[in-house]
């Protein structure tokens, strides 16, 4: 025999409580784990660098301190603390810099293209400012490190 009468279908419910839960839980772990960036200008041009690389100095890079760069980009364009600035006046800019913070610390980075002789004249400007070449490192990318027969 057959049975015509119709069957009842439970309707299925989603359960929503532990939908939230999770979603809470998922929260607290983006919070929790992403880094936030300082970005102390935002007029600044972004400026594209090809770092020279070194396969020599291997190994973690040092904890960086907070520094103003001098820059040399794929143009052989000057810019210091990301503002345009031409060679000719990067001396009295770094003496403009030092009397307002006499303990700012400087970088250099150059494009791995950059020639000798800007190098040079950034050295020069450096010194007519009265800060040691010695104290303003240039920032390198460092090779990945080369995994070791054995």
């Amino acid at each position: 025999m057959m049975n015509l009468r119709p069957h009842k279908r439970s309707v299925p419910m989603i359960p929503i409580v532990s939908l939230i839960d999770i979603m809470v839980i998922l929260l607290i772990f983006f919070i929790a784990t992403t880094t936030f960036k300082k970005n102390s200008d935002r007029n600044k041009a972004h400026l594209e660098i090809a770092l020279p690389t070194s396969a020599v100095m291997g190994g973690a890079a040092p904890q960086r301190d907070v520094r103003v760069a001098i820059s040399v980009d794929k143009k052989r364009d000057l810019f210091l603390d990301g503002t345009p600035i031409p060679i000719e006046n990067l001396a009295t800019a770094l003496q403009t810099l030092k009397g307002a913070n006499p303990s700012v610390k400087l970088e250099l980075e150059a494009d791995s293209d950059a020639p000798l002789g800007l190098l040079i004249k950034i050295w020069d400007a450096l010194r007519a400012a009265g800060v040691s070449v010695n104290d303003v490192p240039a920032r390198i990318q460092r090779a990945a490190p080369q995994p070791t027969a054995h």
